[in-house]
C-alpha cells in the first residue's frame, strides 16, 4: 500500500468514526470575524484531533494570507508607476504603520523592506508552529485566549499568566486576531528579519516559498533553538501529507464537480 493510499484509508476511517460516534466534524466559519477556539479535547488524540485542528485552522489561515496578498498586490502595482492620489497615499501610510515603517510619501518608502514585510506565510509553517506551541490547540492559552503561537506579553497583569513562573501570554478576542498577530510578528519583528530575507530571496529566484525552506530561519522563535527547529521539521515531515489532503477536501467542498 502506498503512502497516499494509507493516508486516504486513515482519513476515511477517521471521518467515518466522526460520523457515527464522535463529535461532529469541525469547520471554521470564515464569515464570522470572531471565531473562538473550541475545546479540541473532545476529539480523540491522534488522527481525529489532527483533522479537526486542520479543518478549523486552514480556512482562517488562508483568509489571513488572502488579506496580506491583497495588500502586497496593491503595493506591487503602485510601485511600477501607478498614479498616486490622496487616498492611495493614505493607504500607503496606513500599511507602513501597520508593518512598523514610516512612509511620509510615496517618495519616502523603503520598498525593499516594505515588500519583505508585506508577504504571506506558508500555510504549513503556520500550522506546525500552532501545533508545537499549543499542543494541537488544547493548551489553556489556546482555549482561553485564542493564542496558538506562544506569543508573550510583558507588563503588569497582561494577558494570561503562566502558572508557576508568572510569565504573561497574549490573549485575543478571536482566532482571526491571534493568527493576524502571529503573522504580523513574523513580518515585523527584528528577530525574524532573516526569515523575511530568505522568503524574498526565494521569490526573486522564482522558487517555492514553503515551510521547509523557512524553518531554519526561525531559531530565535524559541529559547530551545535548534531543538525547536528539529521539532518543527519532525511535525512537518509527519503531517504535511495530511495537511494537503485536508486542503484538497476543503477545495472540493467549496468547488464541487
Amino acid at each position: 500500500m502506498t503512502r497516499m493510499h494509507r493516508l486516504l484509508t486513515t482519513l476515511t476511517l477517521v471521518l467515518a468514526l466522526m460520523m457515527v460516534g464522535s463529535p461532529a466534524p469541525l469547520h471554521a466559519d470564515t464569515s464570522r470575524s470572531t471565531q473562538q477556539m473550541p475545546d479540541l479535547r473532545q476529539y480523540k488524540a491522534g488522527s481525529e484531533r489532527k483533522i479537526a485542528f486542520f479543518n478549523l485552522m486552514i480556512p482562517l489561515i488562508e483568509q489571513a494570507n488572502n488579506a496580506i496578498r491583497s495588500d502586497r498586490d496593491w503595493l506591487l502595482q503602485m510601485n511600477i508607476g501607478q498614479r498616486w492620489d490622496d487616498a492611495s497615499r493614505q493607504q500607503l501610510a496606513d500599511l507602513c504603520e501597520r508593518y512598523g515603517l514610516s512612509c511620509s510619501s510615496e517618495n519616502d518608502v523603503d520598498w525593499t523592506t516594505l515588500l519583505q514585510r508585506v508577504d504571506t506565510v506558508p500555510i504549513q509553517l503556520v500550522l506546525i508552529q500552532a501545533v508545537e506551541e499549543s499542543g494541537w490547540g488544547t493548551s489553556r492559552f489556546a482555549r482561553e485566549g485564542n493564542n496558538l503561537f506562544g506569543m508573550r506579553c510583558f507588563g503588569n497583569s497582561c494577558g494570561l499568566e503562566h502558572a508557576g513562573n508568572g510569565n504573561g501570554f497574549q490573549s485575543f478576542d478571536s482566532l482571526q486576531d491571534g493568527i493576524a498577530a502571529y503573522m504580523r510578528n513574523l513580518n515585523t519583528h527584528k528577530a525574524y528579519q532573516g526569515m523575511r530575507k530568505q522568503r524574498a530571496a526565494l521569490r526573486e529566484q522564482g522558487k517555492n516559498v514553503n515551510a521547509l525552506a523557512l524553518i531554519p530561519s526561525l531559531e530565535r522563535y524559541s529559547t530551545r533553538g535548534q531543538d525547536y527547529l528539529a521539532a518543527l521539521q519532525s511535525l512537518l515531515s509527519t503531517n504535511s501529507s495530511l495537511i494537503e489532503e485536508v486542503r484538497r477536501q476543503e477545495d472540493d467542498e467549496q468547488d464541487p464537480a
